[in-house]
């Protein structure tokens, strides 16, 4: 089923120029199977259909826990902006996750010590939040 239909969307006009509504306009057309990394790091970051984003990013990072549009670990890093009471719902898989990423992250996966020490500080801070709540 598309975005559209799931929340009732009717389609708008993108102005010209206008990235960003040029890119809703065809988010909206998207099943959510159709997702890929770009959307959901733009749909965590604008707060728009944040359900499905936090749902489809836990998939995605269950597959590959460095997932990112830019960089590596760019999703989670994401997904750890985002409001708790918005991923409450994920806690005990976000524990699971992030348990499994603590116990499986490998210095090889780095380009750096820097960029490791980075994703793992995240990873703890993630699992800090989540746990605290």
């Amino acid at each position: 089923m598309k975005i559209r239909d799931i929340y009732q969307l009717p389609q708008r006009k993108a102005p010209k120029d206008y990235a960003l509504d040029e890119w809703y306009n065809t988010l909206i057309n998207k099943d959510s199977t159709e997702l890929d990394i770009i959307d959901l790091c733009r749909m965590i970051k604008q707060n728009i259909f944040i359900e499905i984003a936090i749902d489809k990013a836990i998939e995605c990072l269950k597959r590959n826990p460095l997932e990112g549009d830019v960089y590596d670990g760019q999703l989670l890093e994401i997904l750890f902006s985002v409001d708790m009471e918005k991923i409450i719902e994920q806690k005990e898989v976000l524990k699971e996750l992030l348990m499994d990423v603590k116990e499986n992250i490998e210095m090889d996966n780095f380009i750096s010590d820097e960029d490791f020490n980075e994703y793992k500080n995240l990873v703890e801070k993630f699992s800090t939040k989540i746990n605290g709540y």
